[in-house]
């Protein structure tokens, strides 16, 4: 981990099946090219669903312990939400819950072990969650949809798989739950956001101006943020961190108005076959394509 002296954490208490979670990603790349190498993002896992038999959000249209009812429920409520943050949803095809599978725990717990068998990866991995629940309807609380992710992210798998069975996974996640006990965390998603010794809490989906204000307060305005230009050599500096991005996410880190104007933008790379551009439930990605394979002899992977 980098040293976080005079450097702006982030912390979000979340869980990989939250939906106002993945639609803040578009806000934290807005936050990583507007205030380049200030803020540092940090994952604590919350366990959103212990059993959907008793999961109950009145609010959202959310409670059944019929699961297919349920699903149902849960995917009208993002397609709703993804109208509000724009990130892509299938809800059409949303299927993750089942009598075998009633929790987000194992995606939790995943994470952790994820972290634990390769740190610098594992962030990358809760995105490729996200992306694989949200918007490509798969069953990530299956060990094999799991698995495949990992090594989709560049995990090493037999690490990951001990640690996600052995139980010290599982521990590290009761570890982030009694954290988000102790700090009064009761919702997802939740951001504490600190600098040296000041600290702030927000709760919910917030909005880029939200974070720059409490980013303000908390730096006593000696962070600002920067203009940003949209430029096929910033974008590829951005996405050697994040490979694959959806069109919001673009659009936000550069502040395009429209994601037509980001399509715009992406047509020279697209044609150059520097990217490639995925559909994906009521939206797109766009993904960088590696202009050279490397091979780890080690772990025998190619990429």
């Amino acid at each position: 981990m980098s040293n976080s002296e005079n450097k702006i954490i982030i912390t979000n208490f979340t869980d990989p099946v939250c939906t106002w979670c993945w639609g803040t990603e578009p806000i934290f790349r807005k936050l990583e090219t507007h205030f380049p190498g200030k803020v540092e993002f940090r994952f604590v896992m919350g366990g959103l669903v212990k059993d959907a038999h008793e999961m109950m959000d009145p609010a959202n249209g959310i409670g059944s312990t019929d699961l297919t009812q349920f699903n149902r429920q849960v995917a009208a409520h993002w397609k709703e939400a993804s109208a509000r943050h724009g990130m892509p949803v299938d809800a059409e095809n949303f299927d993750l819950f089942d009598e075998e599978h009633r929790s987000t725990y194992p995606q939790n717990i995943a994470y952790k072990a994820a972290q634990m068998s390769n740190p610098d990866k594992a962030d990358l991995f809760l995105y490729n969650m996200r992306v694989a629940a949200a918007a490509e309807a798969r069953k990530i609380s299956h060990e094999d949809v799991l698995v495949s992710i990992a090594s989709e992210s560049g995990l090493d798998v037999e690490s990951f798989l001990t640690h996600f069975k052995d139980g010290s996974a599982e521990k590290a996640f009761h570890g982030d739950m009694w954290l988000i006990s102790g700090v009064g965390a009761h919702g997802f998603p939740t951001f504490l956001i600190k600098y040296n010794s000041s600290q702030y809490m927000l709760r919910g989906y917030n909005r880029y101006e939200t974070f720059v204000a409490v980013i303000n307060s908390a730096t006593q305005g000696s962070v600002k943020p920067v203009d940003v230009e949209a430029t096929q050599e910033n974008l590829s500096m951005l996405m050697e961190k994040h490979p694959r991005m959806a069109a919001e996410e673009i659009r936000q880190a550069f502040d395009f108005g429209t994601v037509e104007q980001v399509k715009d933008f992406l047509a020279p790379m697209v044609e150059a076959g520097q990217l490639e551009i995925q559909n994906a439930g009521n939206g797109w990605f766009a993904k960088r394509i590696s202009q050279g394979m490397t091979c780890d002899l080690t772990a025998g992977i190619c990429q």
